[in-house]
């Protein structure tokens, strides 16, 4: 790296090194410490949402991440037993009929991957690594951080114990749930629950014979032995994970007793060889600020998440996504500080509903046996009796309640965002639920993707997004392109604009449905800003395209 890093980042897990690549590509020098000499060896944080999947879209990376998971089933399933050999208890799946593969195409360009962490540490840190504004230093611990008017400083310690000391214009933390940073700016959390300590044990064997020639990626079991689920890496490559009640020293769960309940959940003594084994704890919490001056939390930094519905992850390389845009706009496009405010005022309260809801989704699953704090219901759930049966169709009943946590477009596409980086056009908001996604154009929304076609190629109009702004513009008023073309060049900023049914032909309906979607006649326009979102929308024509579209910068931006 050519030249003091713009920009430090605190931690090198998928959200860190998102952030090292959406800042690397917009040219923003950065540095990246990491404590850990090497990458993630736990498959942990596995899924990838659509959504998600989007941003890695943008990046280049879709294509590799699903190829991270290649042979692995392409459709969720989860599946509820008593035992691997013993009864079936229910089973939730999503897209396996061809209203759902509709429905799904109508919503993204990109399906869920299961890809996890330890896959994506590698892939992302390599894409990062390319350019030469990065640089990712491992083994380096972070042991101080100041926070000054016109910079921060950073004192780590290097894996041979030599101290330094650099600086940078701002720092993020992504340094997870018990980052370092949240310790040094003193920032409290609130929301906090605890559902106990959560373990992991890696380890292979043949589970085939019991999966009836089925790729089942997800498998719950349910006995008074055990309850857990075992969740699928490679045909051969397992990992099992179960709980201990909150107040319980973790330190009673020796690697026998590891053993013991993977061979409890199998339901007979096969061959088992254990990798390793790993906790952490099963708990909420939200940061209650996400920033102080120039300092910035993200991931599980910032929130800490029950793993049920999958929203941590996610949501940490969707924070810095949102962030690494409003950096890169103060640092080359001459914004202004309040921007930077809105980082927190639009992630904060998405991360408080989807703490919310998966805390929900982890109550819903005590339906199921998991977490039930009653052992003796479980006592029957094996046996051939009135008794048992009552409680196999109960825990069936449950299941079905499992649903919210597969099914779950609106909560990851129907969020909007209030702030200053968004003009209101005084529309009505429009609900999704946590299952169903409306798609709006309305500031603030994401904007819903359509199919199209440029240049004889068919695209998702996520294929657009480069890292800039984009204004999509009905046929009638080309005064748009004309101005955004002046606005572009008078202010500085990465802008494109493209006309909808000259630029951008839909693929499958008629333009007006196409305008539809987006809110639109056929004299109005839509500005995207970087991350993907409405930031500005005049349904028809305006009175002046030029003064609107300055007046729009200038909020979005804070510019003078």
């Amino acid at each position: 790296m050519s030249g003091e890093p713009e920009v430090l980042i605190i931690g090198a897990g998928p959200v860190g090194l998102s952030g090292a690549l959406a800042l690397g590509r917009a040219g923003i020098r950065c540095l990246l410490l990491e404590r850990r000499q090497e990458y993630s060896r736990y498959p942990k944080a596995g899924g990838v949402h659509p959504w998600t999947m989007e941003i890695f879209r943008e990046w280049g990376l879709a294509a590799p991440v699903r190829a991270l998971t290649a042979g692995m089933p392409a459709r969720p399933v989860i599946q509820w037993r008593t035992r691997l050999n013993g009864a079936t208890l229910g089973e939730i799946s999503v897209g396996e009929t061809e209203a759902d593969d509709r429905l799904l195409d109508s919503l993204s360009p990109e399906r869920l991957s299961n890809a996890n962490q330890y896959m994506l540490e590698p892939l992302l840190a390599t894409a990062a690594g390319e350019f030469d504004n990065v640089t990712i230093n491992l083994g380096s611990t972070v042991i101080d951080l100041s926070v000054g008017d016109d910079s921060v400083t950073v004192d780590f310690v290097d894996t041979a114990g030599a101290r330094h000391t650099v600086s940078a214009q701002y720092v993020i933390g992504a340094d997870g749930a018990r980052s370092i940073v949240r310790r040094a700016l003193d920032i409290g959390e609130h929301g906090q629950e605890s559902l106990g300590t959560a373990f992991n044990v890696q380890f292979e064997a043949d589970l085939d014979p019991y999966l009836s020639d089925r790729n089942i990626p997800v498998i719950w079991v349910v006995n008074k032995d055990t309850q857990g689920a075992f969740i699928r890496s490679s045909p051969t490559s397992w990992r099992y994970n179960f709980d201990i009640p909150p107040g319980i020293d973790p330190s009673i769960v020796t690697p026998e007793r590891c053993e013991w309940e993977v061979r409890q959940g199998i339901g007979e003594d096969i061959p088992v060889r254990i990798d390793t084994t790993w906790s952490w704890k099963h708990e909420l919490a939200v940061a209650d600020t996400w920033r102080r001056g120039r300092a910035f939390l993200v991931g599980d930094a910032a929130h800490h998440f029950p793993p049920h519905g999958g929203f941590g992850m996610n949501s940490g390389v969707q924070d810095v996504q949102n962030l690494a845009w409003k950096l890169t706009a103060m640092l080359r496009w001459s914004a202004g500080d309040r921007l930077l405010d809105s980082y927190e005022a639009e992630r904060l309260p998405v991360a408080d509903f989807n703490g919310k809801q998966m805390m929900h989704n982890t109550r819903e699953l005590e339906k199921t046996g998991f977490l039930v704090q009653d052992k003796m219901f479980l006592e029957a759930v094996e046996e051939g009796t009135d008794e048992g049966e009552r409680v196999r169709t109960v825990i069936a009943e449950g299941v079905k309640a499992q649903r919210a946590q597969m099914v779950n477009h609106g909560q990851q596409f129907g969020f909007q965002y209030e702030s200053a980086a968004v003009v209101s056009d005084g529309s009505p908001i429009v609900e999704s639920s946590v299952a169903e996604y409306r798609p709006t154009a309305r500031p603030g929304a994401r904007v819903p993707h359509s199919w199209v076609i440029l240049h004889d190629a068919v695209i998702s109009t996520v294929d657009l997004y480069y890292g800039g702004f984009i204004l999509l513009a009905g046929p009638e008023k080309s005064s748009w392109e004309v101005a955004a073309n002046r606005v572009r060049d008078e202010i500085g900023i990465a802008l494109k604009s493209f006309i909808l049914g000259r630029d951008l032909i839909s693929k499958d309906e008629s333009l007006s449905r196409l305008l539809g979607r987006y809110g639109l006649e056929r004299s109005g326009a839509v500005l995207i800003r970087p991350d993907g979102f409405v930031g500005f929308r005049s349904a028809t024509q305006g009175n002046n395209e030029y003064v609107e579209l300055v007046s729009a910068f200038s909020q979005i931006l804070d510019l003078d």
